[in-house]
């Protein structure tokens, strides 16, 4: 995914375009999941996922959402591109936190943005009690992958259990190792990244099932068979997918 990055900027198409891109299915999924009473509280991290994650809380509270975006690791974000998607946040509303949440309120969804795919463990106390907040709240939906996951290995750092899991533009290895349990229902959402990347770039045979009119065909969940063969499980009479490992 990081050579996926590379090649997407190449062609113009830069991280701001792919967070919005990541942050407006997040919204989307997070909201099909709530109802009008619902209210959002966004634990964003200093890395893409956490700028994935304000561009959620900023379409969400578009749409009239009551959305809170926390910050564990505080307000001051080197990242030039993360401090515009705060910005913009703030413009249409959204209250923003530093710190971790105290405790999740009745009828709250949180969108776990805190840490991507380019975690790796240290003993750090702030990210150990951000792991403990995820374990005593639900429901939680984790953008990329659940925080404290190796994404290539599946070693599991947080043992926390989401509602859902919502990867962005690729399936990767780690998550197809993990139980299920951690995952929650698991969806690959587009952001833009042309087949031909993988294809011919990577080396990488990839035709995800993208559907842009309906999100249950996002589409939750992709199995690796014995060939190394990314494919996709259907319900038979039924649009839904569903994850089931082999």
């Amino acid at each position: 995914m990081i050579q996926v990055d590379r090649l997407m900027e190449q062609r113009g198409i830069s991280l701001s375009i792919m967070m919005e891109n990541a942050g407006a299915n997040l919204a989307r999924l997070a909201f099909l999941m709530g109802n009008l009473n619902t209210s959002y509280l966004i634990v964003c991290g200093s890395g893409g996922n956490g700028g994935g994650g304000m561009v959620a809380a900023r379409r969400l509270a578009a749409w009239g959402c009551k959305t809170s975006i926390f910050l564990p690791k505080g307000e001051e974000i080197a990242n030039k591109t993360l401090k515009d998607q705060l910005i913009r946040a703030k413009m249409v509303g959204v209250e923003i936190k530093e710190g971790i949440p105290a405790k999740s309120s009745e009828n709250t969804i949180i969108l776990d943005c805190y840490l991507g795919y380019n975690f790796e463990y240290r003993e750090d106390q702030l990210t150990e009690q951000v792991f403990s907040f995820f374990q005593s709240n639900d429901p939680v939906i984790s953008l990329d992958c659940p925080s404290g996951i190796d994404i290539t290995t599946g070693e599991n750092f947080s043992k926390f259990h989401p509602l859902a899991t919502m990867t962005i533009a690729f399936v990767k290895t780690g998550l197809l190792l993990l139980d299920q349990k951690y995952l929650g229902d698991f969806y690959v959402i587009d952001i833009g990244v042309p087949l031909e990347i993988y294809q011919s770039e990577i080396g990488i045979k990839w035709n995800p099932p993208y559907y842009p009119d309906d999100l249950n065909k996002l589409s939750k969940a992709f199995v690796q068979d014995p060939i190394q063969n990314i494919r996709v499980l259907r319900d038979e009479g039924s649009n839904k997918i569903g994850w089931k490992p082999i």
